[in-house]
């Protein structure tokens, strides 16, 4: 059986399904995740700004539900409305998720009865401006906010398609992880790839064939020349992912009855993120990338729901905060931030005085990899989306403490080279005297050398401030790299060999002394 031959089997069967149950709505509940389209209201809002009628608002939801069918077919099942909301303030970062369901429901809507809830906003200055925003009901998440604009007023319904197809969430299920590898079920992947094919073949319909000159070479590899009136526009098919996209997984609880736990009952992975690698069209396989050893705690069961969330970032940049993890009001400064490319590690650059910095987007992964280092020591790995949030903050350990212990290592160190080498140098003197009879020129180098500084009291000053760095609530971390620094500091007093050098030079001068 070929692939498009199981293609046509699983949908015969959705669609029989769907004729089984008492309503359309009951039904498409029943059908499999694979043939299950997104069921999709989608509310317009018309600034008075346009200065259009309810005329023109009718007329547009016509042209997008044409649009939208001639292009994305039945990946979705659409209702456009006229939406009872002011959007404006849905589209805010702060949007609270909690209130927008609030407001669904004042309004006779069931979130359950819908996969998404698009907000789609249109307005005009110099130009026509179009907003948009999805509420996802698995996950119960707002998405991003995103935005274009048009000059002509015919172009209002594809490019407002272009956006909402290029920017949908696509909502896939955790089938399986084995440690790194992850393998994906795309919801409605059976109608998608469908589409797929049939747009490839309306492609293939709409090429049309040049002949090459009879003295020109054939370029096989060539694409032929396509007609783009007869080729769908927007060309984008909604719930398609590339290779590279990342997604977010979700955990969902559910009660007995199947409805989302009212506390805790989502939620989202911090700091995990799951790349695509590899799209046959029917399971994603991909790699999780975490800061955590285990990103998926739990065990599966009936209740809970494994689940991933697709990410399309709406920046350039994220504007990502280091502050420390005891006291979120200590930023954390000049701490450097590499990313792990395929070539090696990149330098990004370090926190400014305030713990921020810029990461840029990379075009050739959604997810990048970032590690945190102070002092040539890892504190945290932090994999993210640049562009998902405008601004992220991450709680990392406070280097400090350590930095604060090294540099006084360091001049302690110091001091102990400089008084092992003026003890030795003093040594010698005393022996040479000695050695030539000058007893008198012994004795004064052998009182300065009992007078100066000695290495067991630098030994007494490292003990000392051991304990003054060690004190307080320091990370577990944090505080066994300070005992390594200050173990080093005792293995340097250690090879000191002049500890009984000053009796033994004493002896050889009572000595010579008494020959005399």
């Amino acid at each position: 059986m070929t692939y498009r031959q199981k293609i046509r089997r699983v949908l015969l069967a959705a669609c029989l399904g769907m004729f089984v149950g008492s309503s359309f709505t009951l039904a498409a509940d029943k059908r499999p995740w694979e043939v299950a389209p997104y069921r999709t209201l989608v509310w317009l809002d018309i600034d008075p700004s346009c200065h259009v009628d309810a005329a023109f608002t009718d007329r547009l939801s016509r042209q997008l539900e044409e649009v939208r069918y001639a292009s994305s077919g039945s990946v979705w099942e659409t209702t456009i409305a006229p939406s009872p909301l002011d959007l404006t303030r849905w589209y805010r970062p702060d949007a609270d998720v909690e209130r927008f369901v609030e407001r669904l429901r004042a309004n006779d809507i069931e979130p359950e009865k819908w996969d998404r809830v698009m907000l789609i906003s249109i307005k005009r200055d110099a130009a026509w401006e179009i907003d948009f925003r999805e509420y996802d009901s698995m996950t119960n998440s707002l998405g991003s906010h995103h935005a274009t604009s048009v000059l002509q007023r015919e172009l209002i319904p594809t490019e407002t398609l272009k956006l909402v197809y290029e920017k949908f969430l696509p909502l896939t299920r955790i089938d399986n992880v084995d440690k790194k590898k992850v393998s994906l079920g795309l919801k409605g992947a059976t109608l998608v790839e469908e589409e797929n094919l049939g747009r490839h073949q309306q492609y293939l319909n709409a090429v049309e064939f040049i002949p090459p000159a009879e003295d020109q070479t054939i370029d096989w590899k060539k694409p032929s020349v396509v007609n783009q009136a007869e080729v769908p526009y927007p060309d984008f098919i909604p719930g398609m992912v590339g290779i590279g996209e990342a997604f977010q997984p979700v955990l969902r609880r559910n009660d007995r009855q199947g409805n989302l736990v009212k506390e805790n009952g989502i939620m989202f992975m911090p700091w995990t993120y799951i790349t695509c690698e590899e799209n046959d069209g029917l399971q994603i396989r991909g790699t999780m990338v975490s800061g955590f050893n285990t990103p998926l705690p739990g065990r599966r069961n009936v209740r809970t729901q494994r689940i991933a969330i697709g990410i399309r970032p709406a920046q350039e940049t994220t504007r990502l905060q280091l502050v420390d993890k005891s006291a979120e009001d200590v930023p954390l400064a000049g701490y450097e931030i590499y990313s792990k490319d395929p070539d090696g590690a990149t330098l990004i650059g370090a926190s400014n005085p305030n713990g921020y910095i810029e990461i840029p987007t990379n075009p050739a992964s959604a997810v990048r990899l970032l590690y945190v280092r102070s002092g040539g020591n890892l504190l945290a790995r932090l994999p993210m989306v640049p562009g998902f949030e405008p601004q992220s903050t991450a709680r990392i350990t406070n280097d400090s403490p350590r930095l604060l212990a090294e540099g006084f290592l360091e001049g302690w160190r110091d001091q102990l080279v400089d008084t092992m080498a003026r003890r030795q140098i003093l040594a010698q003197r005393v022996q040479r005297k000695i050695d030539s009879g000058d007893l008198d020129g012994a004795q004064k180098w052998l009182d300065e050398l009992r007078t100066g500084r000695t290495v067991n009291e630098l030994a007494f000053e490292l003990r000392t401030f051991k304990g003054q760095f060690l004190k307080g609530n320091l990370d577990p971390t944090i505080k066994r790299r300070i005992d390594d620094l200050f173990e080093k500091g005792q293995r340097l007093v250690a090879q000191d060999k002049s500890v009984l050098i000053e009796s033994d030079l004493s002896s050889q001068l009572e000595k010579a002394r008494a020959k005399k």
